[in-house]
């Protein structure tokens, strides 16, 4: 999809890492879409997202079903998108989004989820929502920091 540089699953939406780290190793970016359904109905945490962000890059908190409309229209700038959970890529893609790179950066230990990956855990579900990602060819890897060693989540399956 043109103009959707970076797809991150990150529980935490905003917050450091993705403010200083992300951003920097990825100068380009210049808008960052949020696509979570109960945080998008907050207006306190979108102001509160945008507190958080460098004044140059622009932000927007949208449904599923809001942000498969403005990425069909086309995103008119770089843009990263972040996610709290792997349903949301899923139902992107099945709305007809391409997504062709997926990083895990943040999906904490919680009732139903096992260890994948240091301190990176994930349901049954959200395993095979990344085996159905891999088999549709997207490119799903941990990283949690832009320093840190790309990790393939095939070989964690």
């Amino acid at each position: 999809m043109n103009n959707l540089n970076f797809t991150r699953i990150d529980d935490r939406l905003i917050h450091g890492q993705v403010c200083t780290a992300w951003l920097k190793s990825i100068p380009s970016i210049q808008h960052i879409l949020v696509v979570d359904d109960k945080t998008a109905q907050d207006p306190f945490m979108g102001e509160m997202f945008a507190l958080l962000i460098p004044e140059h890059i622009s932000i927007e908190v949208r449904t599923i079903e809001e942000a498969t409309q403005i990425m069909k229209a086309g995103l008119p700038k770089p843009t990263m998108m972040i996610v709290k959970v792997p349903d949301t890529i899923k139902q992107l893609i099945e709305n007809g989004i391409d997504i062709d790179f997926v990083n895990i950066g943040g999906m904490g230990l919680t009732k139903g989820r096992k260890k994948l990956f240091q301190n990176i855990s994930a349901s049954d579900e959200e395993r095979q929502i990344f085996k159905d990602l891999i088999a549709k060819g997207v490119k799903v890897e941990v990283q949690i920091i832009p320093a840190a060693k790309q990790v393939d989540v095939s070989k964690l399956l």
